[in-house]
């Protein structure tokens, strides 16, 4: 994990996803559980997510969550740069090597 110095900032993630919004919440029972589902198999991405949860423990951050695929009128000035960053980051993933 890259070493990350934030302190005496706030960064506000914003993000369409409700499974990030929604992660905070689930991590006691995550950790409780070990990361098993109630089927006792390890859940998807489990990996991620505990790197999510260091990051988290690292950094004071906040998670707005925006709504995905509105009408170009009905944008704000945060809808237009996430929907600019999200494309952006998109096409990057596509473009990668794997």
């Amino acid at each position: 994990m890259s070493e990350l110095s934030a302190d005496n900032y706030k960064i506000i993630i914003y993000t369409d996803c409700q499974n990030i919004i929604g992660l905070q919440t689930r991590r006691e029972r995550f950790e409780k559980n070990s990361y098993m589902s109630k089927a006792h198999k390890r859940i998807k991405n489990h990996e991620l997510y505990k790197e999510f949860y260091k990051i988290t423990d690292l950094v004071d951050c906040e998670f707005a969550k925006v709504k995905g695929h509105k009408k170009e009128a009905l944008k704000d000035e945060i809808d237009k740069i996430f929907t600019l960053v999200d494309k952006a980051s998109r096409n990057a993933l596509r473009e990668a090597p794997l």
